[in-house]
């Protein structure tokens, strides 16, 4: 009965614990660049090859400097991707395809 109780409360704590998101970067360009994630107080600065690309730990709230000195604001679970030593996202988890207005391309133009 012991284990079972035990084993309960594992996966309740399991489950419980927020979900762990990662901020993933791709390069584009023919050139590395360094990237500097703060995520709350914990920093880390790694440099992303050309071609390549990196997951960096960013639950909540994080921030993306670029070596130009650009700062991005990021939520977590982000796919972003340099080019042109600009970070554009590419995929965000609060875009929704349910929020995209439905608009029929063959409705007359309103007068």
């Amino acid at each position: 009965m012991r284990l079972v109780r035990t084993a309960a409360f594992g996966l309740l704590v399991l489950f419980s614990a927020g979900p762990a998101y990662a901020l993933t970067i791709s390069n584009i360009d023919a050139k590395s660049h360094a990237v500097t994630v703060t995520a709350g107080s914990d920093s880390k600065q790694l440099t992303i090859d050309p071609a390549k690309n990196i997951d960096a730990p960013c639950s909540g709230d994080c921030k993306v400097k670029l070596e130009n000195g650009d700062v991005y604001e990021l939520k977590g679970g982000e796919t972003a991707s340099i080019e042109d030593g600009v970070l554009y996202v590419d995929h965000s988890p609060d875009a929704d395809i349910k929020d995209i207005p439905n608009i029929d391309p063959d409705a007359p133009l309103p007068q």
